[in-house]
């Protein structure tokens, strides 16, 4: 059974580093890494405070993994003025495959700068919508729709990609429409045949400098 009991404000500062390295780069860091972080001697170090943060239900162990370890949902309610905001997984700007993954994380977003009745989060990869300002490695925060508005940004599943594209309904069919003049539109026509659904519609965007 876990210990609740709150962590320790040292446990707080690597709870927070290991949250921080996971939205930035989407991987836990190293034993090695935390030492180095926290000035810790050694890697027994760094493994006794995962292994406390552990006990009182902040982080899992998954076996026969590297970096064998990650974040569980906090089911903590967030502040009145915060929403809390599942980070799903990564989803290209570009043609990249991928898919949806379980909750990497929760973030705890202001409700004032988010708005929607449903969000959920995002990482974005590729570089096709850097024309309005959402680059590789950004994470964007979306408003769950299964519809959106001519010229609305939305996550597009087709198929088994995913993709941030701008969206525009017309006779011929849908046209998702990429940011960066370097690339073309794809334009998905009835006679295709190709599943495709509205995941979201883009409400923001969170960037670490």
């Amino acid at each position: 059974m876990n210990d609740s009991a709150a962590l320790t404000p040292r446990q707080t500062e690597v709870f927070a580093f290991l949250e921080e390295r996971h939205l930035v780069s989407g991987f836990m860091p190293s034993l090695e890494e935390i030492c180095a972080k926290f000035g810790f001697k050694s890697t027994n170090s760094a493994r006794q405070h995962l292994r406390l943060i552990g006990k009182k239900g902040r982080l899992e162990r998954l076996k026969g993994k590297p970096r064998a370890i990650r974040l569980t949902p906090n089911d903590a309610l967030p502040p009145p003025n915060m929403v809390k905001v599942p980070l799903l997984g990564r989803i290209p700007a570009g043609p990249l495959r991928t898919a949806v993954e379980e909750v990497e994380a929760q973030l705890a977003l202001p409700r004032s700068f988010f708005r929607g009745e449903e969000l959920f989060a995002l990482r974005v990869r590729g570089e096709s919508m850097i024309e309005a300002g959402i680059f590789d490695g950004d994470i964007a925060v979306l408003n769950a729709r299964q519809d959106a508005d001519n010229g609305e940004i939305a996550a597009v599943l087709l198929d088994d990609e995913a993709t941030l594209k701008r969206v525009y309904r017309s006779a011929e069919g849908l046209r998702l429409h990429p940011e960066n003049q370097a690339l073309d539109d794809i334009v998905v026509r009835p006679e295709d045949h190709k599943t495709i659904r509205i995941a979201g519609v883009l409400v923001g965007t969170l960037r670490k400098f």
